[in-house]
């Protein structure tokens, strides 16, 4: 587990910078408001996400705290200190781990956990660690892997379909 930079977002940076805005609240990574950012190449591997890893919001007010997505693309980017880059082993699937944190039952309790101040929460790394999951075994978190990709084709489907429909 990494922390992300605290340095400020600069125009005409040389890399996407991820901050708490880009991970909505359902699990997904939401690039239209994407900043750049200028970071030492010595810098660069303490605050680098790639593809698999999971994002996890670690500050915000106490209802967006734990906000978590996989980052699912191709292109290297930096993360803002705001974000926890948690890379998985080889006994849990990021997907897998994503949703379980997004759960309700996991969202209360990292409500629960999450100590607030001045309008902002958080929850650091070590207690992130903390928290117990479940982890069942690797054949069945690529059963869940596959029906979750199925989901969201068929999510594209229904959406295609109704704006044939009804966009122009």
């Amino acid at each position: 587990m990494k922390y992300g930079t605290s340095k400020p977002a600069t125009i005409g940076g040389k890399y996407p910078y991820l901050r708490m805005n880009n991970i909505t609240y359902e699990g997904q990574l939401d690039l239209t408001d994407l900043k750049f950012i200028d970071i030492p190449d010595k810098e660069i591997e303490k605050c680098v996400v790639r593809k698999g890893d999971v994002l996890f919001n670690r500050t915000n007010s106490k209802e967006l705290v734990g906000k978590t997505c996989v980052f699912n693309i191709d292109t290297p980017m930096v993360i803002a200190g705001y974000i926890i880059r948690v890379k998985v082993n080889e006994k849990v699937i990021p997907e897998y781990l994503s949703t379980f944190l997004n759960l309700k039952y996991s969202k209360n309790i990292l409500f629960e956990m999450c100590k607030a101040a001045i309008g902002q929460a958080n929850i650091n790394a070590q207690e992130l660690q903390d928290i117990e999951i479940i982890i069942p075994p690797m054949s069945l978190q690529l059963k869940f892997l596959d029906l979750l990709h199925q989901t969201d084709k068929s999510k594209f489907v229904c959406y295609s379909n109704f704006k044939s429909q009804f966009i122009e």
